[in-house]
Parts: structure tokens; C-alpha cells; sequence
């Protein structure tokens, strides 16, 4: 529930990056809302409407979780002059795409729990390939990085879930220095 205030905060913002979209911003906002409470209501009962609610978003935080395994703690492209490690992170659509994405290790039976995104790097690089095809599609996109260099990441569910709590760590002792940038990334602007 924490997005619906976060997104509140950014829609009665004003100048804060909405690029001249506030009424479209707030359109899609409304809009969403708007069948959101619908869909609810057209559900019988008080108990059912309810557990449709948690249901609906706990079922998109086990997405989210997913979502932040693949992508927190891999670099983020900020130009193609970055550099990642004394290594040039690339500017290119598929150097980027394959750094930027980390692949989780799990065994066949799982594929349905993680909806296919367990294969992270392959969705970035190939949205349009089924999930039927992702399993042996990877070993293709190993091999194919190992030739040029590229550093696939690909690990178990548990160690992710440890990188992703070293980089928000990382992350947290960065801002024990003081910067007006810190407080802007406070004021919760979407």
C-alpha cells in the first residue's frame, strides 16, 4: 500500500519530473482507481472483497520480490563513459541488458512460481520469447556471453536475497555523509 501513498505524493507535487503529463499522470491515477474500486464492489460479499484485496497484493509483492532480486544488485547504466569495476559498462542494448539483470538458479518445478522471471537477463534480451522457451534458451545466452566477455549473473534464490541485502547496505552507508540529495530522496516523490 506504501506505492498508492508514495503515488499520492508525487501527483499533488508540483515541477517534480512529471514532464507535463500532470493530467495524464492523474488521469491513468484516477482511472486506475476508478475500476479498481469497481472490480472490489462487484465481488458479493464484505469477506470476499477483502480477501481479494490482500490476496491481490500479496500475490504482486511475491512479484516485487521477485522483481528486486533480478535487477537491485546489478549496476544501473548511467552513460555510456560509466565505468563498473575498471571494466566499460557498455552502451549498447544487449551488454547493457546483460549487466543489469541477474538470472535466478531454480529447479524446473518452480518455473510456474517465478512466472518465467527467474530468466531475467532473457526477458530484458528477448521480451517477446515465451516462457516456454526460457529454460533452454539460457544456456544458448551463457554461451553466447562467455564468447564475448559478458558477465552473466546467475545465482540461487538465497544468495540473491544476500546481494540484494549487501546492496541496500552499501546503499545505506553511502548516505551517513551528509547531502541536500538526501534529503530530496527523502520528501517520498513517486
Amino acid at each position: 500500500f506504501n506505492l498508492y501513498i508514495q503515488s499520492v505524493l508525487f501527483l499533488v507535487k508540483t515541477n517534480d519530473g512529471h514532464g507535463k503529463r500532470e493530467k495524464l499522470n492523474m488521469a491513468a491515477f484516477v482511472g486506475y482507481f476508478g475500476w479498481f474500486i469497481l472490480l472490489v464492489f462487484s465481488i458479493p460479499t464484505w469477506f470476499e472483497r477483502v480477501a481479494f484485496v490482500l490476496l491481490s497484493h500479496a500475490v504482486a509483492g511475491l512479484l516485487n520480490v521477485q522483481i528486486t532480486l533480478s535487477h537491485f544488485p546489478r549496476p544501473i547504466f548511467d552513460s555510456p563513459n560509466k565505468e563498473d569495476g575498471g571494466v566499460k559498462y557498455g552502451g549498447d542494448f544487449y551488454t547493457r541488458n546483460v549487466i543489469a539483470s541477474l538470472d535466478v538458479e531454480c529447479p524446473t518445478y518452480l518455473d510456474w512460481f517465478h512466472g518465467g522471471l527467474q530468466f531475467q537477463t532473457l526477458h530484458h534480451l528477448y521480451p517477446r520469447l515465451g516462457r516456454e522457451h526460457l529454460r533452454k534458451t539460457e544456456p544458448l545466452i551463457a554461451s553466447l556471453c562467455k564468447k564475448h566477455s559478458l558477465p552473466y549473473s546467475r545465482m540461487s534464490f538465497i544468495k540473491g536475497n544476500m546481494e540484494v541485502c549487501k546492496t541496500l547496505k552499501d546503499a545505506a552507508l553511502k548516505v551517513r555523509t551528509w547531502s541536500p540529495l538526501i534529503y530530496e530522496s527523502m520528501c517520498a516523490q513517486g
